[in-house]
């Protein structure tokens, strides 16, 4: 099991994208996702008001106005809800997931609402828009200022007055497809030209192009309606201008584009139909070695100028000094996903919005090992940028090392000794408890199990025990772990618990004496 399924499915209780919150949700809906993560971490029951107040800020007036708008958001989403009769509140079982709560705040909120009217012109002025929403102008730009900031990060304006969005016309489709597919995996444009592309796609769902959208669908979907509505808007793409290389793989049939040009009456136009390629095939990140994209991708990869190239080599050859004799050549996904990254930034030349950019945030909190590693393929790109010709790489080098360190993570963790977490671990009787400890802790690339007996003079990290009475003299409550087979049915999560704590732990402790 990898590092990350493991993690996420025993240890995290996961408090949600917080970055998407910042964006979009106004104070009071911020204050509802907080407070309903709150609840989903204790357990089902009935609570006095006073319990539930002590686990907040809130005071009990705004407590019971908050739980009292919950409620009426639950209703529309789900059978099970909240039940509060006068001071006490009842948390039944089988509440919605915080994610599904957070994409509907998400999508009630005034700048997810703009994004989408400005996407699709639902609303001629932002009078129009306004009067829809039953809000003021003034409101609209307060709400929607958290949104404008974080496009201008991308060198995207927001003009709400009207109505529109400037910039890289790439970066604009891209940023749309990011926010509509994180916050309702593209169904917020469910009716948009939906028989006549549903068709479409069905039509061209044969043994040709199978391959070609099994593998998402959906994304390739509202892809193609992004697209569309830009298209037909009059915002053509600007992909010819930043780069003249041609995503479309040799041989391809363009039957489906074609027919897909006639949805919006335009005639066939082989810059936009580039366009769609590189978004179907260069802009997601490979799976898997089995991955359909992945022999187009290298066959592109074969034509690539000899710079690109030769760049590929150098950054391999410095991935080399810290994933000692990890070999590209026998996992060539990543090598290639390592490729794409960095064929990104050499095409837009400034910050791109990569899909994980909302995760950023739990990503540096969860792994703390990846900060360290992305440092240290910063120093490379660093360098880089000094270099005539990629200047442009000075303003956003931090963003492109942050992404690789994605990519490379799972190896670094498993390569990189020093980091790892040295576990004791006292073999006891019940062979069958023993073996699956050992085993949960051998499923952790971040921890190095061995078994041993006491006394023991080695010292380290952490020591799993039976009994408090074995514990060794030098031991404290935050290195060590009592298996307590009385309660044997829940002690592996509590263990891992324990086990990442300690890890965290020695890593802050390891990359602040080297500071």
């Amino acid at each position: 099991m990898s590092l990350h399924r493991y993690i996420n499915t025993l240890l995290i209780k996961q408090e949600g994208d917080h970055l998407i919150e910042k964006i979009l949700l106004d104070t009071r809906a911020l204050d509802k996702i907080g407070l309903y993560g709150k609840l989903l971490s204790i357990a089902p029951g009935e609570y006095n008001l006073e319990f539930v107040k002590n686990l907040t800020h809130l005071s009990t007036t705004r407590l019971k106005s908050l739980l009292s708008s919950i409620q009426l958001d639950l209703q529309n989403l789900s059978p099970v809800n909240l039940s509060l009769h006068k001071n006490t509140l009842n948390l039944p079982k089988n509440l919605i997931e915080y994610n599904q709560y957070q994409q509907f705040l998400a999508q009630e909120s005034i700048s997810y609402k703009l994004l989408l009217s400005i996407l699709t012109n639902q609303d001629e002025s932002l009078l129009a828009f306004c009067q829809r929403n039953y809000i003021s102008r003034s409101t609209c730009f307060r709400q929607t200022k958290k949104l404008q900031d974080h496009l201008k990060e991308f060198n995207v304006t927001l003009n709400q007055s009207a109505m529109a969005l400037t910039g890289s016309e790439m970066v604009i489709r891209i940023l749309l497809f990011n926010f509509i597919w994180h916050i309702s995996l593209g169904d917020s444009l469910a009716k948009a030209f939906d028989q006549e592309i549903e068709e479409l796609f069905v039509t061209y769902e044969g043994t040709k192009y199978k391959s070609k959208y099994e593998i998402g669908k959906k994304e390739a979907l509202l892809h193609c309606k992004i697209c569309l509505f830009r298209i037909k808007n009059g915002h053509a793409t600007n992909l010819y201008q930043l780069t003249n290389q041609s995503f479309i793989p040799s041989g391809e049939n363009l039957d489906f584009f074609s027919a897909f040009f006639e949805i919006i009456d335009s005639a066939i136009d082989i810059l936009e139909i580039n366009a769609l390629f590189f978004l179907f095939y260069y802009w997601p990140m490979l799976t898997s070695a089995a991955d359909v994209r992945l022999p187009i991708v290298q066959d592109c990869y074969k034509h690539e100028k000899s710079e690109l190239k030769e760049l590929m080599a150098e950054f391999e050859a410095h991935c080399q000094k810290f994933l000692c004799d990890f070999d590209f050549d026998h996992q060539s996904f990543l090598y290639m996903n390592t490729y794409l990254t960095l064929l990104k930034f050499c095409i837009f030349k400034q910050k791109v919005p990569l899909l994980n950019f909302f995760e950023a945030t739990i990503i540096k909190d969860k792994y703390p090992l990846h900060t360290v590693l992305t440092n240290t393929i910063q120093s490379f790109w660093r360098k880089i940028a000094n270099r005539k010709g990629y200047e442009w790489l000075k303003a956003c080098y931090t963003d492109l090392a942050f992404y690789q360190a994605c990519l490379l993570y799972p190896i670094y963790i498993e390569k990189e000794q020093k980091y790892k977490l040295k576990v004791a671990f006292v073999y006891v009787s019940n062979y069958l408890v023993s073996m699956e400890v050992f085993n949960i802790c051998e499923r952790l690339p971040y921890v190095e199990i061995e078994r041993i007996t006491l006394p023991t003079e080695e010292p380290f990290d952490f020591y799993i025990l039976s009994s408090p009475q074995l514990l060794p003299p030098f031991t404290t409550e935050e290195n060590t772990a009592i298996i307590d087979f009385c309660r044997y049915r829940d002690f592996e999560t509590n263990l891992c618990q324990k086990l990442l704590a300690a890890f965290n732990e020695k890593i802050q402790r390891i990359t602040a004496n080297s500071a």
